[in-house]
């Protein structure tokens, strides 16, 4: 069985110690719904707390929602 896509984003993320801290809550999704609402929560808490992600962050959580959705669907 092949790994899940959005496991392979989690495990590369090519972000630097100050993006992974404002982005830390995806790295504990167990599925890929469970990813999909993650980076949502992370969207919603930085818009309600003023609290500004930086390209590199907004990039990989595009990243990981792109990959959990294709994982949902079941595209090869």
């Amino acid at each position: 069985m092949r790994r899940p896509r959005y496991k392979t984003t989690l495990q590369y993320p090519a972000l630097r110690d100050y993006d992974i801290e404002k982005v830390k809550y995806v790295f504990e999704s167990s599925s890929p719904k469970d990813a999909l609402r993650r980076v949502e929560i992370v969207y919603q808490t930085c818009e309600e707390g003023n609290i500004r992600l930086t390209f590199y962050a907004k990039q990989f959580l595009e990243a990981l929602a792109i990959s959990a959705m294709t994982d949902m669907e079941g595209i090869r």
